[in-house]
């Protein structure tokens, strides 16, 4: 059996990368986002934000049913850098809780806005029990960016074992019809789209 046609309809795998989607849930583009990693069985990890939580509760149910892993996103959306110790504790403890209530359990991944941490707002995230996690590609989506730029900005950078950065709440309105074409193109190039896994 000649099988030179499947391998060249096959592209050689060159790495692993995993997708994330910061400041949900929301109730617009959430669930087209949900919709799409249905279809491509790609998994994602939602970092989501307390006061989105309580808003749309069902919303994040839907996420957690769906298999994808929930991280914690702090309460309100702050600069953690420029808050105390004890308001950083309950940024994170709170939005924890509004997680478990809706939930039943408690995220072990934060991710603080904007970036925004140093040596101070990553302790104090491990001393609660949590693995920060940033990202090594920056969609810009949150800008309100079309689609074709969402994925301009996406594509060109990936690298094996790259976190992309994505957005699930307001002014997000590219990502989800970018996200089908970063998925597929990316399949293409040799990726496999994984959950995520702790690098340190």
């Amino acid at each position: 059996m000649d099988n030179s046609r499947t391998r060249q309809q096959t592209p050689a795998r060159v790495g692993t990368l995993t997708i994330t989607f910061d400041d949900g849930p929301d109730a617009e583009y959430t669930p087209q986002i949900l919709e799409t990693l249905r279809h491509y069985g790609v998994p994602a990890v939602f970092f989501c934000i307390g006061e989105q939580v309580a808003r749309y509760p069902d919303v994040l149910r839907a996420i957690d049913a769906a298999g994808h892993a929930i991280g914690n996103h702090t309460m309100t959306h702050p600069h953690l850098t420029e808050l105390p110790n004890d308001e950083i504790r309950k940024q994170l403890t709170d939005a924890a809780n509004q997680i478990e209530a809706i939930i039943g359990k408690r995220p072990h991944l934060f991710r603080p806005p904007y970036g925004d941490m140093d040596e101070r707002v990553e302790r104090i995230a491990r001393e609660l029990g949590y693995q920060p996690v940033l990202w090594d590609v920056d969609s810009v989506d949150w800008s309100g960016i079309p689609g074709p730029t969402v994925a301009a900005n996406v594509l060109p950078h990936l690298k094996p074992g790259a976190i992309v950065l994505q957005h699930a709440g307001e002014h997000a309105e590219g990502t989800p019809a970018a996200l089908p074409y970063i998925i597929e193109v990316a399949v293409a190039m040799g990726y496999d789209w994984v959950p995520f896994t702790s690098k340190s």
